[in-house]
């Protein structure tokens, strides 16, 4: 068993039942009792979730801290036993170690890594490859019956990865590693503002004052990182954090700027706030380049924000991210602090996002990890649609549930739903219109393995890439179903057989895919600000 992983922001969560390993429609499922005790204690000292948002984090819901790709490599890094399975969740050893920044017990200059924001979310091994295909039978001439496919198109093509979780799973933990870096550690270098204001004696500012910590800050010791500014201050009740960092490469300066607002009440337990954090890179510049081919230029700025309330257990947030053309870019964040989706790139707007623009959405109980979640993402700016995961666990100890993946309105225009599947996104003959239907995964973890199996038949991801998602066996059409690199290698892969998809879709073909989804159980998330959509 692996019950209680950590809540995400990439997910559509529904307790009452998401369907099992057959792909006809079931009726929702009761789920099992919440627990009553909290997986995630607080061990920062008294009222200090007062002046910072403890509990806050981004994770998979997958993924577990052995499983992290950055490198702990302090031994105050080593969390404790946990309470929740066999192994630590990513989102409750990360929010331990900025408790433990924040309590003071582990030194900023120990925990910081430049690195980790900068890390990049690729594509699982199984997920979007690219296909080689003779003989598409939408081709217009034999320029382009041959080729390859390009990457990251296709979906979930294998229904596991090359360590045997599913697909699914593999991709959402690939989609997240790098706002989980980010994210992390842009809240560990706010903790430690207080922390070192602990160990300098100075007292927290008072209503109306600021507090200036760049001299101590500096003093750290980070290496290659000189502080700019670092201020904390109060003002109506609003705990306000500021820093302005320089990374140095190679004799350049690259910027890096986090931003933070957190107004508490007079419980801990109960507070609203919004992340900022903006990260300048470029291209040919190893170790800080920002990946895309939209931008004209080889400068690119990557910029987040994470607006979040808690009330009680509940916590509720919206996560927005995007690459922007150019340094010291305009207009990055809207009217209501968040990473604006409108500020699009083009050329009268050359400072605009121009690569990956994504949102996170989830609202989930704290103490059960109960809720609903979605994740959505538009890999280039004039993309027709947007990708969207919505996942749906079993029961509250996330132990099982299925996957659905598809393609919904532009990013600009999304909320939160898969809208149909795209299956000839850039063949020959290439049509973005949608069909009714989603790549559906069912997962159960697997505690022997330490994996969510995903095997062949607990899925409906096959299809031809085509653009009726078929092939009729009256061609020469081949294409690499297993990816091996030889076409015609395997039975399946006969030009005289009929191929007939067997992506998921509803038996009332009265309902459209939103709500063929939610009949199965899944929601989309009310977040802080709204969907796009309704923004």
């Amino acid at each position: 068993m692996k019950p209680y992983l950590p809540a995400v922001l990439t997910v559509s969560l529904c307790l009452s039942g998401c369907g099992s390993s057959s792909s006809e429609d079931s009726q929702n499922m009761t789920p099992s009792p919440e627990p009553t005790q909290s997986t995630n204690d607080e061990t920062e000292a008294p009222k200090v979730a007062l002046r910072f948002p403890t509990s806050l984090m981004v994770s998979s819901p997958f993924a577990d801290s052995t499983q992290q790709k950055r490198a702990k490599s302090s031994p105050s890094y080593a969390p404790s036993t946990p309470l929740f399975g066999p192994t630590v969740p990513s989102y409750f050893s990360a929010t331990e170690q900025i408790g433990q920044v924040l309590a003071g017990e582990l030194a900023i200059s120990d925990a910081f890594d430049v690195a980790s924001f900068y890390q990049v979310s690729i594509n699982s091994d199984c997920f979007g490859p690219q296909l080689m295909y003779q003989d598409h039978p939408e081709a217009s001439g034999t320029g382009s019956s041959s080729g390859t496919l390009p990457s990251g198109d296709l979906g979930l093509w294998l229904a596991e990865d090359s360590s045997g979780n599913a697909c699914a799973v593999s991709q959402v933990n690939s989609l997240l590693s790098g706002v989980e870096s980010q994210t992390q550690m842009a809240l560990m270098v706010i903790a430690s503002f207080i922390s070192v204001a602990d160990s300098e004696g100075e007292s927290l500012p008072e209503e109306g004052a600021t507090l200036d910590l760049t001299t101590y800050m500096n003093a750290q010791g980070i290496t290659s990182v000189s502080f700019d500014s670092a201020s904390i201050s109060l003002a109506s009740d609003t705990w306000t954090y500021n820093a302005e960092m320089d990374y140095q490469v190679s004799g350049n300066d690259y910027q890096i700027t986090i931003s933070m607002s957190h107004t508490p009440s007079s419980e801990e337990t109960e507070y609203t706030g919004l992340l900022q954090y903006t990260v300048e890179g470029k291209q040919g510049v190893a170790g800080i380049e920002w990946p895309g081919f939209n931008c004209s230029q080889n400068e690119r700025t990557f910029a987040a924000s994470l607006a979040y309330e808690r009330a009680d257990d509940e916590m509720n947030l919206q996560l927005r991210n995007a690459t922007l053309c150019g340094h010291s870019a305009t207009g990055v964040f809207n009217s209501n602090g968040l990473v604006d989706v409108d500020n699009t790139y083009s050329t009268s707007n050359s400072d605009g996002w121009s690569e990956n623009f994504a949102i996170l959405g989830a609202d989930f109980d704290l103490t059960s990890l109960a809720g609903s979640y979605s994740y959505v993402w538009q890999a280039g700016v004039n993309d027709s649609h947007s990708r969207t995961f919505n996942i749906g666990f079993n029961d509250a100890s996330l132990d099982n549930g299925e996957a659905h993946f598809g393609y919904g309105e532009q990013v600009t225009d999304t909320d939160g739903w898969i809208q149909g599947f795209i299956c000839n996104w850039a063949g020959p003959g290439a049509s973005h219109s949608l069909v009714a239907k989603t790549q559906r995964q069912f997962f159960e973890y697997d505690a022997s393995l330490s994996v969510y199996l995903g095997t062949a038949h607990r899925a409906n991801i096959e299809y031809a890439p085509t653009t009726s998602c078929d092939y009729d066996g009256s061609g020469s059409f081949l294409f690499d179903i297993d990816l091996s690199g030889v076409l015609g290698d395997i039975a399946a892969e006969d030009s005289s057989l009929v191929f007939t998809n067997d992506l998921w879709g509803s038996s009332d073909t009265s309902l459209t895919v939103p709500e063929a989804l939610a009949a199965r159980g899944l929601t989309v998330p009310s977040i802080p600000f709204n969907w796009p959509k309704d923004e």
